[in-house]
C-alpha cells in the first residue's frame, strides 16, 4: 500500500463527499421538502460512492492509513446524519437512532482499544452485513415515503436495520474479547 502525503486524493474525496450528500438529505428532511426523488438520489449515490473509493483508491494506486480510516467514519457519519434527518422529519423516533449511534462509538472505541495493545481487528462480516442492510432500509424507507406506504414498511425497515446493528455490535465485541 503507497501512503499518500494528501488527503486530497480522488479516492478520499469520494469517501468525503458521502457526508456532505449526508448533510443534503439532512437539510431536505429536516426542512419538509417535498423533493424527496432528490433525497432518493444523493441516498443512491452515497452508497454507490461507498463502493466506489474503495475501487478507485486500489485502481490508481492511492490507498492510504487515511483513507482506510475515513471510510468506515464517513459511512458512520454518513448513515447516522441520515437516521437523524429521518427522525427529524418525523419518520422514525429519535430513541431508535441509538441503537446506531451506540454500535458505531462502541465499535471504534473497542478498535482503538484493540490498537493500544498491539491488537489489529478487521472487518467483521456482521459490520459488511450491517452496512448493506443500513443503506438498503435508508433508501426503502425514502422510496416507502415517495410512494406513500410509510407507517408498516418504514418502521419494519428501520426496527431490522436496528436488529442487525444490535446484532453486529455484539459480534464485535466477542470478537475483541476473543483476541484480547
Amino acid at each position: 500500500m503507497k501512503e499518500q502525503s494528501t488527503i486530497l486524493t480522488l479516492p478520499n474525496i469520494v469517501t468525503l463527499l458521502r457526508v456532505v450528500l449526508g448533510f443534503g438529505i439532512y437539510y431536505l428532511l429536516a426542512t419538509g421538502s417535498p423533493l424527496l426523488w432528490a433525497v432518493l438520489v444523493l441516498a443512491i449515490v452515497s452508497e454507490l460512492s461507498d463502493v466506489l473509493d474503495g475501487a478507485l483508491a486500489r485502481k490508481m494506486g492511492l490507498s492510504s492509513g487515511l483513507g482506510q480510516a475515513l471510510d468506515p467514519l464517513c459511512d458512520s457519519l454518513y448513515r447516522l446524519t441520515v437516521f437523524m434527518a429521518f427522525s427529524a422529519a418525523g419518520w422514525m423516533p429519535l430513541w431508535l437512532v441509538f441503537p446506531f449511534l451506540f454500535r458505531d462509538i462502541i465499535v471504534s472505541y473497542a478498535r482503538i482499544m484493540a490498537a493500544s495493545r498491539g491488537v489489529s481487528i478487521g472487518a467483521r462480516l456482521s459490520g459488511k452485513v450491517k452496512a448493506v442492510v443500513q443503506g438498503v432500509a435508508q433508501i426503502g424507507v425514502i422510496i416507502a415515503h415517495i410512494l406513500g406506504q410509510v407507517d408498516t414498511i418504514s418502521l419494519a425497515l428501520i426496527g431490522f436495520a436496528a436488529l442487525v446493528t444490535v446484532y453486529s455490535l455484539v459480534d464485535y465485541v466477542q470478537g475483541f474479547s476473543r483476541a484480547q
